[in-house]
């Protein structure tokens, strides 16, 4: 199986050209929340709500969780979005296909994928983050492209989204990983974090989640996982196949309840910096750094072809064994595009639901 490099570069332009528009987000623990704590609008008041359990990672953050659910626009959507935290992916979607949650949010791309290669039947419907991992290391590693990873030690978190994006980079660059850089695997990205500033490593693969502490601990943020590699995605909304075809209504008032969010978060980012304060208990420089000064990049859009692209480079790199698998069957774009198109059709001259139409046709051919 080889990747298709050209259409890779094509699209590659487009998430770049996407990627003006917005950046950031992370941070630290929060407690579970509720729609019920929404500032429901009076028509709203009294109507019947029907329950989202939706698991995230409260280090990741969940932005347009925090945008539906304290704007309103997940009541009007007929939602009662409870925000369930879990510290780690490997729980979180143990919990998912164990049907204790609804649904995952921050939990990467590669996660979800490995365990769909182990025999989870998990359909990922939407978008959240791509890109914006960080890379740090010493304060004294000058970062001068791939070759400076040459002869060091390279900490990584084994299934999470940057280790697959780092790999993928090094070895389409000609480089050997079994040769030209020692690899130190863990679990955890706190544990990879503890590694680079502790000395153990040189250089860290890391998450958004460990982006504070690697900057309060003066770690030198080298570069960034889309930097690496523009086409890769992360933080995919992902749920067991069967709560989705069992409410694909619902499913596709979620939709609508994550476009309508970005659609603030890119005309009200000073809104959203006090939302991750309040969310994720950061002070103001804190929020503003995480949100509007990394690299992060938030799009509701399922960004299909970047899960797709993915999973190929997961069975190129013998990451996990996807032969036999058809990735298709675990990837829905039709309620999205459902929720898009009932919006668009609600307010024909939107010029950022026109832009949302335009992306997925380049996201999702």
């Amino acid at each position: 199986m080889t990747l298709n490099w050209k259409k890779a570069c094509t699209l590659a332009l487009a998430v770049m050209m996407s990627a003006t528009l917005l950046t950031g987000c992370g941070g630290t623990a929060t407690p579970a929340s509720s729609a019920s704590d929404a500032k429901a609008k009076d028509k709203d008041a009294g109507k019947k709500l029907d329950p989202v359990n939706m698991a995230y990672n409260p280090a990741t953050g969940n932005i347009l969780g925090f945008i539906a659910i304290d704007s309103g626009i997940a009541q009007e959507e007929g939602l009662d979005i409870k925000l369930i935290p879990f510290t780690n992916s490997t729980d979180a979607l143990n919990a998912l296909q164990a049907g204790k949650v609804d649904m995952g949010v921050s939990f990467g791309t590669i996660a979800p994928l490995t365990i769909i290669t182990q025999g989870a039947d998990f359909t990922i419907f939407g978008g959240y983050v791509s890109g914006g991992m960080p890379v740090y290391g010493r304060p004294d590693i000058k970062y001068t492209g791939l070759e400076t990873f040459k002869g060091k030690t390279v900490a990584v978190a084994r299934m999470y989204t940057p280790d697959l994006v780092w790999r993928g980079a090094m070895v389409k660059a000609g480089y050997d990983l079994s040769k030209d850089v020692k690899i130190i695997e863990f679990k955890k990205p706190a544990e990879v974090l503890e590694a680079v500033s502790s000395g153990k490593a040189d250089i860290g693969i890391g998450t958004n989640s460990t982006y504070l502490q690697a900057v309060a601990a003066g770690l030198n943020i080298m570069t960034w996982t889309n930097d690496l590699d523009p086409m890769h995605v992360c933080c995919r909304p992902v749920a067991n196949t069967q709560w989705i075809n069992d409410n694909p209504d619902l499913v596709k008032r979620l939709m609508r309840a994550w476009i309508r969010a970005e659609e603030i978060l890119i005309n009200d980012p000073e809104y959203c910096v006090k939302l991750n304060m309040k969310y994720m208990e950061l002070d103001e420089k804190q929020s503003r750094q995480m949100l509007l000064e990394t690299n992060q990049i938030f799009e509701a859009d399922p960004k299909s072809e970047g899960v797709r692209y993915m999973w190929q480079m997961m069975g190129e790199l013998n990451y996990a064994k996807t032969d036999g698998i058809d990735i298709e069957k675990h990837i829905n774009t039709s309620l999205y595009k459902q929720a898009l198109d009932e919006l668009l059709a609600e307010k024909p001259d939107n010029k950022t639901l026109q832009m949302f139409a335009e992306r997925y046709q380049k996201y999702n051919d």
